[in-house]
């Protein structure tokens, strides 16, 4: 009952953190699931990556209605994820947990510092411009590697490689890769049973059901808030964060 509680509540906080600045909100989904729900981090990675694909497939519902979603390239890009993230549960498979969470709080300071550097992007996009084919491919695999490493969706790097390599309007870049997120999110799912290591469906599913209702609660505060104090502030949370499970592990390792 314990684990429930939590998972519904980490489910909160990371679906609020995301509503809130609008993206980097699910790097916490791993942490929590450790040292809130107490799930080992290699169990978690599965969780976060189902809950991660579960709450993008909702999410991507409202673009799919207007027509946004551009399934072509969607499915183009994930397709060496297939492959690259069965290859990243694989290889986190053979990684001690500490390890993995000195890994995942590096990720979480890198993520942290590109939030604190902000993004600047083009308004006008060149209609003609040809599809760099080379470019979804590649980074559709790389997304793939760490999705199935790390239990992210890896949306900080799909949308400027949909948006610059496939030439997609910014609108259309964020909805299709909520919808190549959801698949990531089936392909590890997929790679974890191939493997036969264990998944907990009930706290995924809780997990989702928090994280549905922290996004909305999130998105609704974040109206009435000033968007980049937020994102800086969440910023400099995601890289302390980080600072502390890599003493925390490192202490742990050595």
């Amino acid at each position: 009952m314990y684990q429930y509680v939590t998972a519904f509540i980490s489910g909160i906080l990371s679906g609020g953190a995301l509503g809130l600045t609008g993206g980097g909100g699910s790097i916490l989904a791993v942490p929590l699931l450790v040292y809130l729900v107490g799930e080992n981090i290699h169990l978690a990675i599965i969780t976060s990556l189902l809950a991660v694909g579960a709450t993008s497939l909702i999410a991507s519902g409202s673009y799919m209605r207007k027509n946004l979603v551009r399934f072509k390239i969607a499915f183009i890009m994930a397709a060496p994820a297939l492959i690259s993230t069965f290859l990243g549960s694989l290889a986190n498979k053979h990684l001690k947990g500490p390890v993995l969470l000195i890994l995942f709080s590096l990720l979480m300071m890198y993520i942290g510092y590109m939030m604190l550097k902000g993004k600047k992007q083009q308004e006008l996009q060149e209609e003609d411009k040809a599809i760099n084919y080379k470019l979804v491919i590649g980074l559709g695999f790389i997304t793939g590697l760490a999705s199935g490493f790390f239990g992210v969706g890896g949306g900080f790097l799909l949308v400027p490689a949909l948006y610059m390599g496939a030439n997609l309007k910014m609108q259309e870049a964020v909805a299709t890769s909520l919808f190549i997120i959801f698949l990531f999110g089936l392909f590890g799912l997929g790679s974890y049973l191939i493997q036969g290591r264990q998944v907990s469906y009930g706290i995924s599913a809780i997990f989702t059901v928090g994280g549905a209702l922290g996004g909305l609660i999130g998105s609704g505060v974040a109206e009435k808030l000033d968007q980049k104090k937020l994102r800086l502030i969440f910023a400099i949370f995601t890289i302390v964060m980080g600072i502390v499970i890599l003493i925390e592990n490192g202490i742990k390792l050595f």
